[in-house]
């Protein structure tokens, strides 16, 4: 798919941005380009976050009925998605990189959510795929109904704008991190008035151990 970026972006007083999101229909790939961009970024270090993170947090019992029965009663889904930006936030106001990968339940979320993270400046990227692609995933991986990763690529509620959009339909994911990075590389590596590199980049080294 062709790229469609803001025109803002190429200002060269642009800061380095620090949060990638990665927003696509379930089976689409957007988890393991997540993690294929990690690997690319390195040495620099992204964290990666999700939805899931938190869905992953409920009773394994609940769980389990939520992802083969697609049966999510007795689910806060507006506390989650609640609980998701504020920790995203959190995150990246801390000072860490964030990859954060998500389906987009409503229109209403994604309004609240891209107005939620704008003033982060995030480099955001359509994932998408074709249905017999993503129905093949799906079922390979187990660990989802059929009817939840239909109902996500019927009822799909995109962002506005993207800087980037992929499809991974014939690609792995290592090829799809090379085509997003040789897309908006540059807007992570933030260049300013002087062609300098991010202070946080500059910086690394020996770390520090958060325990």
């Amino acid at each position: 798919m062709a790229s469609k970026f803001r025109q803002e972006k190429y200002s060269t007083m642009t800061p380095a941005s620090k949060l990638i999101i990665l927003e696509g229909p379930s089976g689409s790939g957007k988890s393991s380009l997540a993690a294929a961009l990690q690997e690319s970024l390195l040495p620099g270090i992204w964290l990666g976050f999700s939805m899931d993170t938190l869905i992953y947090t409920l009773p394994p019992s609940v769980l389990h009925r939520c992802n083969t029965a697609n049966d999510w009663s007795g689910v806060d889904g507006r506390a989650i998605g609640a609980a998701a930006l504020a920790c995203l936030r959190a995150l990246v106001e801390c000072g860490n990189k964030v990859i954060f990968d998500l389906c987009i339940p409503s229109r209403q979320y994604a309004d609240t959510f891209q107005a939620g993270i704008q003033d982060l400046s995030p480099v955001k990227v359509g994932v998408r795929c074709d249905w017999q692609e993503i129905e093949r995933r799906t079922r390979h991986r187990a660990d989802r109904s059929i009817e939840e990763a239909e109902r996500t690529f019927k009822h799909q509620h995109p962002f506005p704008d993207y800087d980037f959009m992929i499809d991974t339909t014939g690609i792995g994911p290592d090829a799809a991190a090379m085509e997003c990075l040789a897309s908006f590389r540059h807007l992570l590596d933030g260049p300013g008035p002087t062609g300098s590199a991010p202070q946080a980049d500059a910086e690394q080294g020996g770390g520090n151990s958060p325990v």
